[in-house]
């Protein structure tokens, strides 16, 4: 009677090990927010479904603010323009090598260095304003972000986790506490001896 008393340490290690890893499972997969007693229960919906979504979301975003400021010239407080201006600053830096000439006067020295300075503005400001947004509405990049927003969906990716990580990781729990539920059960077994 005691040897099957204490088999059931063998049944309640798996039953725990999979009870835990489906309740991890949950958490990570579960689709819906849900509530109890009107309050929202932690970590609803799950993790992976909160974070897919945050990501899309703030690639769009992102995408938006920066055509949004590269449409808007007079804009000086974005990042954009901010870029422009480091890239005026660098110029105007690295081209200190021409206050080193002699023969010319210091008035046409600083203008030059200005005049370069200001060509790569003006050239970081066409790439930044024009090129890219060019290439974003030619390459349709808002259409793209939309199809992998499909593509990665949360079914998708619930799929490959059963199907790549679930199985195996349920095989391993098993095995692992089915060892300890045999030492267990023989811990068991031996304190009953003494």
């Amino acid at each position: 009677m005691e040897f099957l008393k204490s088999l059931t340490f063998v049944l309640w290690n798996i039953a725990l090990g999979l009870v835990i890893l489906y309740s991890v499972k949950w958490l990570l997969f579960n689709p819906k927010q849900r509530r109890f007693l009107g309050k929202r229960v932690p970590l609803t919906p799950g993790f992976f479904i909160r974070k897919r979504d945050w990501i899309f979301n703030k690639v769009r975003d992102v995408l938006q603010d920066y055509l949004d400021q590269a449409n808007d010239l007079l804009n000086k407080s974005g990042y954009l323009a901010k870029w422009e201006t480091m890239v005026f600053d660098e110029v105007f830096r690295r081209t200190k090598f021409i206050d080193a000439w002699k023969l010319m006067p210091r008035k046409w020295k600083e203008k030059l260095r200005d005049h370069i300075a200001q060509a790569g503005q003006n050239v970081a400001r066409r790439i930044l304003r024009k090129i890219i947004p060019d290439l974003v509405a030619k390459y349709r990049l808002e259409y793209r972000i939309d199809d992998f927003d499909e593509q990665f969906s949360a079914q998708v990716i619930y799929s490959y986790f059963r199907r790549y990580v679930y199985r195996y990781l349920r095989y391993f729990v098993i095995g692992i506490n089915l060892l300890f539920g045999i030492s267990n059960m023989i811990w068991y077994l031996i304190l009953l001896i003494f």
